[in-house]
């Protein structure tokens, strides 16, 4: 059961579900329910598993643990007020191989490449339904950030509302278009590469980079040189650029420190309200937690409660530390 509550201070939708307060936490593949489990399992083992059989490349299934769609809370349905509502919406898993000791640095690119595509087809598929006001493909690698089963996936929302970052980010996109008659995200893209020096790798279709302004120690952001809104609109080459750069980008963080780097995956695509002039320019984006090793970024006060980030390095130097890396 899930529903939508209207925090009337912020203004903001905050997702109600309380049965995934009994999501499964494992940190091996004893008992993981991603890992394919033989035909000859027990009944009881079988039924706990979520994974299709060991043939697959790329699986993608409905969380059984969703923060929306699936049975609404009547609460969402009945509330008078107006400021509670049925939490609509998908909630998928992706799970990038059978085997449990992979990761997106570690995939053939081949695999990684057909991992982009199927957030590409699911993507159009979440766009079909009305009720999806956005897509959100994201991964949460660690412990420290929250990964519950450590097998390699991630997971796709179509969210029935724009989340707060993704409509403030399309609010300034569309001042800095009336103000500058250009994308904004191009217009940063040719000041960075212009810069140079928080480029960490390029070629020809995109461009890793640390922003001007970051959130967390190392964050990186790959970008399309090409002004595209979403993966629906990538061609095949781009989809094979992206995979690339992606997997050298977790590369470049687990050798940073010399340990597996915890961090946030999240891709930034086009919401269904914003198709005026075709406005947005997607991006995926890392947020890695470690600011160094064995020392954690902390979303403490400042950052949790008054939004205010801190950072601890010059973007500068994190991107000098990132190309350094060898691969």
């Amino acid at each position: 059961m899930s529903h939508l509550r209207l925090d009337p201070q912020s203004g903001q939708w905050v997702h109600v579900a309380a049965r995934r307060m009994h999501r499964p936490l494992t940190d091996s593949a004893a008992g993981c329910p991603f890992c394919p489990v033989p035909p000859d399992a027990p009944a009881s083992v079988r039924a706990a598993s979520e994974a299709p059989d060991a043939g697959y490349d790329v699986a993608v299934f409905e969380n059984r643990f969703p923060a929306m769609g699936g049975e609404a809370d009547p609460l969402g349905a009945l509330s008078p007020s107006g400021c509670a509502a049925p939490a609509e919406g998908h909630a998928e898993v992706v799970l990038y191989a059978p085997r449990h000791d992979v990761h997106l640095a570690t995939l053939p690119e081949a695999k990684v490449r057909l991992l982009v595509e199927v957030w590409r087809q699911r993507t159009l598929a979440m766009e079909a339904d009305p009720c999806v006001a956005c897509v959100f493909v994201f991964e949460n690698r660690g412990h420290d950030v929250g990964q519950t089963i450590d097998h390699p996936h991630g997971q796709i929302y179509g969210y029935p509302w724009v989340p707060p970052r993704i409509a403030e980010e399309a609010a300034r996109v569309r001042c800095f278009h009336a103000e500058e008659g250009e994308c904004l995200q191009c217009a940063l893209l040719r000041r960075d590469e212009g810069e140079g020096a928080r480029v960490v790798e390029a070629d020809g279709a995109w461009v890793a980079l640390v922003p001007f302004a970051p959130r967390f120690p190392a964050e990186v952001h790959i970008v399309p040189r090409r002004h595209v809104g979403g993966l629906p609109a990538l061609d095949d080459h781009e989809v094979a650029s992206l995979a690339r750069l992606l997997r050298r980008a977790v590369a470049r963080y687990d050798r940073l420190h010399g340990v597996p780097m915890p961090y946030m995956m999240c891709l930034y695509q086009r919401p269904r309200e914003m198709v005026e002039g075709d406005l947005w320019h997607m991006r995926l984006a890392f947020y890695p937690l470690l600011r160094g090793l064995g020392r954690l970024k902390y979303l403490a006060a400042s950052e949790s409660g008054a939004g205010a980030f801190l950072l601890d390095a010059a973007p500068e130097d994190m991107a000098a530390a990132l190309r350094a890396v060898a691969l």
